[in-house]
């Protein structure tokens, strides 16, 4: 079976400063869609041909973010490259029928603005900071995505919006790509590869507990 391409994609990672540390902001894929339903997610969405209106592909990114960001949480973001800082980058497994080579963008909530939940896609929202998001998820309460689970756990590293964006400019960010496999004894098992060159970055990580396709869990 052919292997999908994966198309572009934008995320954002908002933040915002708490009385202690900082949340970043999360949103619960409705049950009805197709694609993880019930798990929750940054905002963000496929890069349109018409968001590469500047020509460079960086731009095409940075656009479909505040794109995306607005038309699902009425956040408007500033236009400038600096607004959105490169964090990290996911490429969908190649398993999956629909598939997105995802770039993560932190960004600061604007003061002044609410987010929300405006699309059909989403049916509940939260403010939550990442080591919370982490036990909730682990006691079964919040659904997530291997790779956001991945990024909470980086966030949680941190403890302000500050440090955060601090630490992001220096890492090397490479296409995360998490690719399964299975010991000699049959248990599975999964590696985060270098989407472009196949080199192993991350090996023997337990399977993600909750399948990408359904929501359910393995």
């Amino acid at each position: 079976m052919p292997i999908a391409e994966a198309l572009p994609a934008a995320t954002v990672i908002l933040m915002r400063e708490a009385e202690v540390g900082f949340e970043t902001f999360l949103m619960r894929r409705s049950a009805t869609m197709r694609f993880a339903p019930g798990m929750y997610v940054f905002p963000g969405g496929r890069v349109d041909d018409a968001d590469f209106i500047d020509g460079d592909e960086l731009s095409g990114y940075l656009n479909c973010a505040v794109r995306e960001v607005f038309e699902e949480t009425g956040v408007l973001l500033p236009q400038q490259p600096d607004g959105l800082i490169f964090a990290d980058h996911w490429v969908t497994p190649e398993f999956v029928p629909s598939r997105y080579s995802a770039r993560f963008f932190l960004a600061k909530m604007p003061v002044g603005q609410t987010a929300t939940s405006l699309s059909t896609e989403t049916d509940l929202v939260t403010w939550i900071s990442p080591a919370d998001a982490l036990t909730e998820s682990a006691a079964g309460r919040l659904p997530l995505l291997m790779p956001t689970e991945m990024v909470l756990q980086w966030l949680a590293e941190h403890s302000s919006v500050h440090e955060v964006v601090a630490a992001a400019a220096l890492r090397e960010i490479k296409p995360k790509l998490p690719r399964p496999s299975k010991k000699s004894d049959g248990t599975e098992v999964w590696s985060i590869v270098d989407a472009d060159t196949g080199a192993v970055l991350i090996d023997n990580q337990p399977a993600p507990k909750l399948s990408e396709l359904t929501g359910r869990h393995r």
